[in-house]
């Protein structure tokens, strides 16, 4: 695992593809596409995505535009290059297995289009409601890294655990060669003290 360089910002894409919360329409693309080019070219180079962000029939649309707008990228070779795409897997229902986050690894690499993903994360933890599926999710990130995609997952963790949820993971971190430890906050410009919605 070589070294990681982000953005002191990065840039997320939730609301791509999401009509019911962000009323998002397919003729907004240019300027999604714009905006994406704009942060590019001045120096963003960490976005953010899940295989759920998407409503409906655009189910995935964000990571689908994500892929296409770094593949257009028009800027240099050596800036597109360096953009790193950070997705998160969904702790659906269905996903019990780590085979079953394996493929939703291989299902968000195919709708990006892209070889490699930089960070891969667990969009939430389910220790609160669904506990006998946590470990499952932890193996299926394990085996996304390990199994299956070594060399196309650079690194990878976790979306909205608690502090407690963060120590009982004490056994994954034991066999790692290295534990690396950083923080990507959650909408920090729309959620923080420095806001009104505290």
């Amino acid at each position: 695992m070589g070294p990681l360089t982000v953005s002191p910002m990065g840039f997320g894409t939730w609301a791509w593809g999401n009509q019911l919360l962000w009323g998002y329409q397919e003729s907004m693309d240019t300027d999604l596409q714009r905006t994406f080019n704009l942060a590019v070219e001045n120096g963003i180079n960490l976005f953010d995505t899940a295989d759920s962000y998407g409503t409906g029939r655009l189910n995935g649309q964000s990571e689908k535009l994500l892929g296409r707008f770094v593949r257009e990228f028009e800027g240099q070779k050596r800036v597109r290059d360096n953009i790193l795409i950070a997705t998160k897997f969904a702790a659906y229902p269905w996903r019990l297995t780590p085979g079953q986050f394996v493929t939703a690894c291989k299902s968000s690499l195919d709708r990006m289009q892209i070889e490699q993903i930089g960070i891969g994360q667990l969009h939430w933890s389910t220790a609160n409601y669904a506990p006998l599926q946590e470990l499952a999710l932890w193996d299926g990130l394990v085996a996304m890294y390990e199994k299956v995609l070594l060399s196309r997952l650079d690194f990878f963790g976790a979306k909205g655990i608690s502090q407690g949820e963060n120590l009982g993971l004490q056994m994954y971190r034991e066999a790692a060669e290295t534990v690396m430890c950083g923080l990507l906050p959650d909408s920090p410009t729309a959620t923080s003290s420095r806001t009104d919605s505290y």
